[in-house]
């Protein structure tokens, strides 16, 4: 029962960490940066997004270890009921935020640091296509994490 407990725990914190990250980033971060000039926006960004990776890719681990354990016997893509479906969908859906995430990771943000300019230096228009394809898949990211926790709360009902 006490093991239970802490894969429960454990699973809610690295979701809260990882989707409570991503409405930060979008919700809160995102709009706030024009207050800072373009040095400083660039600076505080590579932080955040340097942290953030940590924080999410940790939570995903957590997450996918303990799901496996939370995951009932037989449901793993069971289609026969609809807990089962509700539990598909989940799956799928976090599986999508993961493929999104290493995107983010593996293409845009080494294209990002490839293209970032140099102090004095004015951004080129690669710079800023790539800057939108990432607010879009963050901005996907977050939705598809808003959708997860409504499947969550399906599954409870």
């Amino acid at each position: 029962m006490i093991i239970q407990t802490v894969i429960d725990f454990l699973h809610v914190l690295a979701t809260v960490s990882w989707i409570g990250g991503m409405i930060y980033i979008n919700v809160v971060l995102m709009p706030s940066l024009p207050a800072l000039g373009p040095e400083s926006r660039g600076t505080l960004m590579q932080a955040a997004a340097k942290r953030f990776a940590m924080v999410s890719w940790s939570s995903v681990v957590v997450l996918l270890l303990t799901g496996l354990q939370k995951t009932p016997s037989g449901m793993l893509f069971d289609m026969s009921t609809s807990y089962g479906i509700t539990l598909t969908i989940k799956h799928i859906l976090v599986l999508a935020m993961i493929c999104g995430g290493l995107f983010i990771t593996f293409v845009i943000v080494p294209r990002m640091t490839a293209l970032a300019p140099k102090p004095q230096q004015k951004p080129t228009v690669e710079f800023f296509k790539t800057q939108k394809q990432l607010q879009i898949i963050a901005l996907t990211n977050m939705i598809l994490g808003i959708i997860v926790l409504l499947c969550v709360v399906l599954l409870k009902v």
